[in-house]
């Protein structure tokens, strides 16, 4: 075997001789010649690195073996001769794409891909080597790179002329919330040293105090960010500075060593422009501290694109600007580029994230967004050019949307002489509408780009007995800003809630209290400040009891006053989302999560939230959703901590003494105690662990023993199953039905249809009295530990007979076209028991009736806003439906109420699935009509390219059709 045929790679290559070389008829004879050709070039350079010399040697066998001078060579892979002679010597690294053009002239095809395979690793080994040399870019690479540069650069220079405008204007607002503070607190101690009696003014000033330190450690935080972010964009203006300089240098390097390439137009940038101050500050605090928080998010997201895109361009291989290969365009022809598979959603709630070569909206493309004007009145008004400020005012106007007007009006209230300034805007607005505004500048982006005027809106609409149907709302029809709700219409719905519980005439003793009246103060006193607390304390110590009073005497206190929230097995997103409906009315739509966090980071209220479940990084990102709002939260030893940096502060609520237990005692039997009484109570005290629920049932138990002996105290600390069976028939008939629904206790409206009895609703209270069942938001549970003491007593027999039963009554009740969404909305947590429950059977009555069920309430917790109900509920439709071989048409119903629902969500490829998979269901029955639904809704699917969720869905449900 000849050593001609192996190379210094160590690879035995027959295939140089064996099969046919690259087409070189262009080439004189002894170019074309099947032998070595002489090297006519120096050796591999000394001391480059062991593996950049590998890939040399590589590249240099392949060029040897091909017959094809170093000339010719780099003028058929349109390379420099002088870079591929520094190349092959090992002294320069070429970008891998020349590397694939040297391979693909070098090497026949049918070993091509192997050969590449190896380029690419010696590539990247010599590219990692610690000696490596720079890569090579070509001018056009170069110039492409530069372009990019530039306009990085431009871009990273606004930012840091917008960075210095908000610290300026957010030190000045700071400055005056300071003296706005030490006035506050100057009057405050007058009244009180003066020993006024408590009045409505010291009230009012302590309320105004406590808002201020809100605004004031909340502009801090503004400031924190703004200067970081200020401090990000200038670091970023340096170095792309310092780039583009490179870039210029390497360019002028080209050009000069490459004689066949043509002068390209000089690229020049002019590195000047200093921030322009601005002063003043804004009247009206809390509209100026949202609107900033759409601008810190707007420019945080543009560092953070700006820094990928940044990245993406320094990296040395431009998707869109490729260099001529043997396979690849030519210079006259253009150049493909890579468009984003999805076009941002217009959105008028949203902060503008747009992508980096187009604007958000025209204003923006102008020049004519909020901060521009900002800093342009500034300017103008000092320079005393008023005429020219009207006259700009005048374009913005004609340019901005609703929500960039209302921005721009409540900034330019912070500079000097705002009055004056405001009366111009206002002037300018007036004369709006009498007059044709400017005609906005032809966009240069295709119109294909442009996002439909009804981007951002959804109008859904479901019915009882067909399938849903989802369209583009149209901006006239789109739900406005929600507003909140009066004072009045909160209070009702608090009523509402609390009449909810328990029929009238059926008044409860409460149970005292006891030993928790530090607990109570220091949490107000946390609240108070602002701060955020955390009780834990396990199941049955009282800690919900401990909430209501703290919530009562919080009433008053935030400018939102008290919101009390459930917490029991629901998520951050859920949470938020109820908050937001406790404040703002939300009735008719479904608000997406844009608007959502918007409403939510504007209410300022403490929010009481028992039985939470979740803690570490989703409690900070729930925290950090609401900044103007103080928490209380309550949750058990078991649930996740908060993390370091939310500063939630720890409450344990411990167990009750000794002393309490016999008070509490003595409170349900309405007498003293006897000696065998009161030892009886010590010992159930103990094994109980001093927790006031198992106390409350204790002495229930106490109580109802009617001069029988006292129970052992290990019954008396596990009251439940003794407890039961002194109860009436009908308080056990609900502890049955309960303990089917796992745990859930169905509202008393449905107890007179589920018992039989007209009274059966008097049974709620007998079961309160006793401590067998606690409060949960609106609605009842049993208690902890009452499940499994109920289930060994025999209480869980005949539960799927009383499931069907429910289920049944459900799906009848929710089908009448009289009850509303926000009925069976409250029902939802029973409502979906019933159907886990139902779907863990396979009995074909229990399926069918899942099925009935699902569909009855799924339209109306669509409609009511419960999209987290309707999704389960839907899902546990299509399991049932499965469940039945003759239930193809209920599976097509609720494949396509799910596509429905992701799509509103803006889960795009759930969606699709969806709807792809109803159509097919439909299509296979014949169903014309479904199959067309889909069709549409996979065709709006295709239109809204965004995958983002809409700002706002509007909700419509339909009467059933009549038999």
């Amino acid at each position: 075997m000849s050593d001609n045929f192996r190379t210094t790679d160590g690879l035995f290559r027959p295939w140089i001789s064996a099969v046919e070389l690259p087409d070189n008829s262009g080439l004189s004879a002894p170019e074309r010649g099947g032998g070595r050709v002489p090297r006519p070039r120096s050796e591999i350079s000394e001391g480059v690195s062991g593996e950049m010399r590998a890939f040399a040697e590589f590249l240099r066998d392949l060029v040897d073996e091909c017959g094809v001078t170093q000339q010719n060579l780099a003028l058929k892979i349109g390379f420099p001769p002088q870079r591929l002679s520094e190349t092959l010597r090992g002294e320069l690294l070429p970008l891998l794409d020349v590397v694939e053009r040297i391979v693909n002239a070098t090497v026949p095809v049918p070993r091509r891909p192997m050969m590449l395979k190896r380029a690419e690793r010696l590539h990247g080994n010599a590219a990692a080597a610690p000696r490596a040399p720079a890569l090579v870019r070509s001018e056009r690479q170069v110039e492409s790179l530069l372009a990019q540069k530039e306009s990085l650069f431009n871009d990273l220079d606004a930012l840091r002329k917008d960075g210095a405008l908000l610290v300026m204007f957010l030190l000045r607002m700071i400055a005056r919330l300071d003296r706005q503070m030490r006035d506050l607190t100057s009057e405050r101690d007058a009244l009180q040293r003066d020993h006024a009696p408590y009045t409505t003014k010291l009230d009012e000033l302590g309320r105004e105090l406590w808002r201020t330190k809100q605004q004031r450690e909340r502009a801090s935080q503004k400031l924190e960010t703004a200067q970081e972010q200020r401090a990000d964009a200038e670091q970023r203006y340096i170095a792309a500075q310092l780039e583009i300089e490179e870039l210029q240098e390497e360019l002028a390097k080209l050009r000069a060593g490459h004689e066949a390439s043509a002068p390209g137009p000089a690229h020049e940038t002019e590195f000047s422009g200093n921030p322009e101050s601005v002063a003043g500050l804004s009247d009206d605090i809390d509209d100026a501290l949202s609107k900033i928080d759409v601008v810190l998010h707007t420019q945080a997201e543009t560092i953070q694109r700006l820094s990928e895109h940044g990245d993406d361009a320094s990296s040395g291989y431009p998707a869109d600007n490729r260099t001529t290969s043997e396979d690849g365009p030519g210079d006259d022809e253009p150049v493909d580029s890579e468009e984003p598979a999805d076009t941002p959603a217009y959105d008028t709630d949203a902060p503008a994230a747009s992508p980096a070569h187009q604007p958000t909206t025209a204003a923006e493309a102008a020049g004519f967004g909020p901060l521009h004007v900002l800093r342009l009145a500034d300017s103008l008004w000092h320079r005393g050019e008023h005429e020219e400020l009207v006259a700009q005012l005048e374009r913005a106007v004609s340019l901005q949307t609703p929500e960039e007007i209302e921005t721009t009006s409540v900034l330019l209230r912070g500079l000097r002489d705002g009055p004056d300034i405001r009366s111009l805007l206002s002037s300018v607005l007036s004369r709006r509408g009498k007059r044709p505004p400017s005609p906005p500048p032809p966009s240069p982006w295709p119109s294909a780009a442009q996002p439909s005027p009804s981007a951002g809106f959804l109008s859904l609409t479901v019915a009882p007995d067909a399938c849903g149907t989802v369209r583009a709302c149209p901006l006239e029809d789109a739900p406005d800003t929600p507003r909140r709700h009066s004072p009045t219409a909160r209070s009702q719905h608090d009523r509402q809630h609390a009449d909810a519980l328990l029929p009238p005439g059926y008044p409860l003793a409460t149970p005292p209290v006891l030993e928790r009246q530090y607990e109570r103060e220091y949490l107000v006193r946390i609240l108070a400040r602002g701060r955020s607390v955390r009780l834990t304390g396990a199941r049955g110590s009282g800690r919900t009891t401990l909430l209501g009073l703290v919530a009562e005497d919080c009433v008053g206190v935030a400018p939102d006053d008290v919101v009390r929230l459930d917490g029991h097995g629901k998520g951050p997103a859920e949470l938020l989302y109820e908050l937001c409906g406790a404040v703002f009315d939300l009735r008719g739509h479904r608000i997406g999560q844009t608007r959502l966090h918007r409403l939510v980071q504007q209410i300022g209220a403490i929010v009481v939230i028992d039985d939470l479940g979740f803690g570490g990084d989703e409690l900070d990102e729930f925290l950090r959703a609401a900044p103007e709002c103080a928490f209380l939260f309550s949750a058990t030893p078991g649930t996740p901590v908060p993390s370091d940096d939310s500063y939630v502060e720890e409450v344990h609520l411990g167990p009750l003494s000794r002393q309490a237990c016999g008070d509490l005692l003595r409170w349900s039997v309405g007498r003293e105690l006897t000696e065998n009484e009161n030892f009886w109570a010590g010992d159930v005290w103990f094994i109980a662990d001093g927790l006031a629920l198992s106390l409350v049932q204790a002495g229930s138990l106490l109580r109802h023993r009617e001069n029988q002996s006292l129970p052992p105290a290990a019954q008396g600390a596990a009251a439940a199953s003794a407890l039961a069976s002194r109860l009436s028939e009908e308080a056990r008939e609900v502890l049955r039905l309960a303990v089917a629904l796992g745990g859930e206790v169905p509202h008393r409206w449905h107890l007179p249809a589920l018992l039989g009895r007209s009274d059966a609703d008097a049974s709620v209270a007998e079961l309160v009295q006793c401590g067998l069942v606690t409060v949960v938001g609106a609605r009842y549970r049993l208690a902890d530990r009452v499940a499994p003491q109920l289930d060994a007593d025999g209480y869980a027999e005949g539960a799927i007979d009383r499931l069907c039963s429910i289920g049944g009554h459900y799906a009848w009740y929710a089908g009448n076209a009289g009850v509303t969404p926000r009925q069976i909305t409250l029902e939802a947590p029973a409502i979906l028991s019933t159907l886990a429950g139902l779907t863990t059977s396979d009995a074909h009555s229990c399926t069918s009736t899942a099925v009935r069920l699902a569909r009855s309430v799924s339209v109306k917790f669509a409609a009511g806003g419960a999209w987290e109900a309707w999704r389960r509920a839907l899902r546990y439709g299509r399991h049932a439906a499965q469940q039945q071989h003759d239930a193809v048409a209920d599976r097509a119903y609720f494949h396509h109420e799910l596509g429905l629902l992701f799509l509103c969500r803006g889960e795009r490829e759930p969606a699709r699935a969806a709807l792809e998979a109803a159509v097919t269901l439909h299509a296979s029955l014949s169903d014309s009509e479904g199959a067309e639904r889909g069709r549409r809704a996979l065709a709006l699917l295709a239109a809204r390219q965004a995958a983002a969720e809409p700002v706002a869905t509007t909700l419509r449900l339909l009467a059933p059709s009549p038999a």
